[in-house]
């Protein structure tokens, strides 16, 4: 009788331990549902009351307008970010009740010819700062940082920008703001109460070394780096693509595509196999299209494979910074802004095109290359992506100003094939692999760039 007793309440903490996780799971789906369709409709309805304003405000004030609302919705997300680390539960209403403002002085202005619009964008950003920052770090403790859920809640984004920017109207307006409403009243009443997700325990503060330290600043760099250079080059894909609004759709499904799936490609082969393909992927399509003449197929193939890693990125800012996942996330959003505007300031001639595709197309092929052969240290794989870009960039200058003869670039690829084993060799500290990894790299992704220039 006793041990049918231990086998009976064995069995009843088995069930009840299956069904909190299948609540959990419940809980969690739910969670990143709602986040999920939130970021749709606050990025559409943010987007949708910009562009209201087209043709009822002075020419001469939209770029003021626009650039205003910019530099508050993205820049401002690391500061925004920092509070909502310290107060999740309270982030989501602030953000609601500046959206619903910014739309009620939007109509105050239109309708009473006031000049309320730059107060009205005001809101508009601060709201869309701080809701980002929550859907973000509430994504994050809730799905334990997973790649695959926290590229689902970005996904959403873009969607939402490009419905407004092509059907923006009064009754879109109208019909987001309620739903805005309505889903943030409920999400609202959840999150508090725990039935959606109860975050992490803090624990105290612990006392970093400096080493410790430099290697989160030196991580948070090349992250921060990273993104900037995927906003920069996504602009620079489809700056000459002439955009009609299916041509606008398909970019923002094939970018939304690219988001919600990348986290799956990652759990699948790993982080770093899946950058390294993704890097490839992009340099390829660079170096298939040009500024002059750009084609969509390759386009379309470049934004999705730059999309695959906004999820791996932002995983790892959350590794980095643990317990701070608001700022992590503010901090990527902060420098998509500068990437952007450099895109469109700084408008890329042929040439340049070209060595910035060679450059990364070169990282790529070396970098995954060495991790075929074996290579899992991180000091010789990040000394590789530092030594091609002292290597390829001089070279590729070099040959495009003074001519592209055989004798230059054989003296060039001795030159490169030189440094780059003298390099190696300060890492691996054998001659004989420092030669292989130099000649192979060097022979593989000279050849690979020659097939794809003459494909």
């Amino acid at each position: 009788m006793f041990k049918n007793d231990i086998i009976l309440n064995l069995f009843d903490y088995i069930c009840r331990q299956n069904d909190q996780r299948l609540a959990m799971s419940n809980c969690t789906k739910w969670t990143i549902g709602i986040a999920t369709v939130l970021h749709f409709l606050v990025d559409g309805l943010c987007v949708c009351a910009l562009y209201l304003m087209v043709g009822n405000v002075n020419a001469s004030d939209l770029p003021i307008l626009f650039l205003v609302y910019n530099v508050l919705a993205f820049m401002t997300q690391p500061l925004t970010g920092w509070w909502i680390d310290h107060n999740l539960h309270g982030g989501l209403l602030p953000a609601m009740g500046l959206l619903s403002a910014a739309v009620a002085v939007q109509i105050v202005a239109f309708q009473w010819h006031t000049d309320l619009l730059l107060l009205s964008v005001c809101l508009l950003g601060m709201g869309n700062s701080v809701f980002h920052v929550w859907g973000g770090k509430l994504t994050a403790i809730t799905c334990g940082n997973d790649m695959r859920s926290l590229g689902i809640f970005v996904s959403s984004g873009v969607l939402g920008l490009t419905v407004s920017v092509l059907y923006a109207s009064w009754w879109l307006l109208a019909t987001m703001l309620l739903l805005v409403s309505t889903l943030g009243a409920i999400a609202s009443h959840a999150v508090p109460s725990g039935s959606l997700v109860t975050p992490p325990v803090r624990r105290d503060p612990v006392s970093l070394s400096p080493k410790s330290l430099m290697f989160i600043v030196l991580g948070l760099f090349a992250i921060l780096t990273v993104v900037l250079l995927r906003s920069f080059v996504g602009e620079v894909f489809s700056l000459g693509l002439e955009k009609s609004s299916s041509v606008l759709f398909l970019l923002a499904v094939t970018a939304m595509t690219g988001k919600a799936c990348g986290g799956w490609l990652a759990r699948w082969c790993g982080i770093s196999h899946a950058l390294v393909a993704c890097l490839g992927v992009v340099a390829t399509c660079m170096m298939l299209g040009s500024v002059d003449r750009v084609s969509l197929l390759p386009v379309v193939l470049g934004i999705l494979a730059l999309n695959f890693t906004m999820p791996m990125t932002l995983h790892l800012a959350n590794r980095l910074l643990p317990h701070r996942e608001g700022l992590s996330f503010g901090l990527l959003a902060a420098v998509l802004m500068p990437g952007y505007m450099l895109a469109h300031s700084l408008p890329l001639s042929p040439d340049y095109y070209f060595m910035l595709s060679a450059l990364l197309l070169t990282i790529a092929v070396e970098v995954g290359l060495l991790m075929l052969m074996g290579e899992q240290r991180t000091d010789v794989l990040v000394g590789a992506v530092a030594v091609n870009i002292l290597t390829n960039v001089p070279l590729n200058y070099f040959l495009l100003t003074y001519g592209n003869s055989v004798e230059r670039l054989a003296t060039g690829e001795v030159l490169v094939l030189a440094v780059e084993t003298l390099w190696y060799f300060c890492f691996v500290r054998r001659w004989q692999r420092a030669v292989v990894y130099s000649l192979l790299c060097n022979t593989t992704s000279f050849l690979v760039g020659i097939l794809i220039q003459y494909t």
